[in-house]
């Protein structure tokens, strides 16, 4: 007897374009949920009583915390419709600073899953201009540089890769800057392009980002 097909959920049929920073742990997050609630639950409770004994502020900011924990959860846990809403009402009734910025970060991401980039950019401009994270700040710089990428401006993306890839707690730097070394390419500024080419430390690099380094280098005569 023929199974019925299962049907697609929308988690299933999209995929966030740009998998930086904090959406790098989704997929590790699916593969291992249980030991993983397990453990957000106790880094919960931890947290909220740090933040008590060493914040004057502590309990509006762990209310802040506590709501946007409950968002993000949603959000990860593939509730899209509930996750929007719940990060919606987080980020109208807090302040970025008072625990908030993470689901900042995943109202902007909900929104240019639907395509809506002037909400999205709103987002992100918010998360990079009130986060104290640094790490949360470089993610927001990339998701509006992609945003400028898909509007085809060029030299706005590059200069935000670019800003990003000089925030020192970031990590992946070389994949900043060569990105910045591509949209200027695009946008014809060559001169922009070399000089960041030139900051780029090829000694550290995986072999794909090194082949497409090798290709961009070729592109612009470096």
């Amino acid at each position: 007897m023929l199974q019925p097909r299962k049907k697609l959920t929308k988690k299933e049929m999209r995929r966030d374009p740009l998998l930086e920073s904090v959406e790098k742990g989704r997929h590790f997050y699916e593969r291992n949920k249980r030991n993983i609630n397990t453990g957000i639950i106790v880094l919960i409770v931890l947290i909220l009583l740090g933040w008590g004994w060493q914040n004057n502020r502590a309990s509006s900011r762990d209310e802040a915390l506590f709501a946007s924990t409950k968002a993000v959860a949603a959000y990860m846990n593939g509730n899209q419709a509930g996750a929007q809403d719940a990060l919606q009402s987080v980020s109208d009734q807090y302040n970025a600073k008072d625990g908030t910025a993470l689901s900042v970060y995943f109202l902007g991401v909900t929104k240019l899953d639907s395509n809506l980039y002037d909400a999205a950019t709103i987002q992100f401009n918010t998360l990079v201009q009130n986060t104290d994270s640094p790490i949360l700040k470089a993610a927001g710089l990339l998701k509006l540089a992609y945003i400028k990428e898909i509007q085809e401006d060029f030299t706005g993306a590059a200069q935000l890769y670019e800003k990003a890839s000089k925030i020192r707690e970031y990590a992946s730097k070389n994949e900043a800057l060569i990105a910045a070394g591509y949209n200027y390419q695009r946008a014809g500024k060559m001169d922009d392009a070399r000089r960041v080419v030139q900051t780029v430390d090829d000694k550290k690099m995986t072999t794909n980002l090194l082949d497409s380094f090798r290709y961009l280098q070729g592109m612009i005569g470096s």
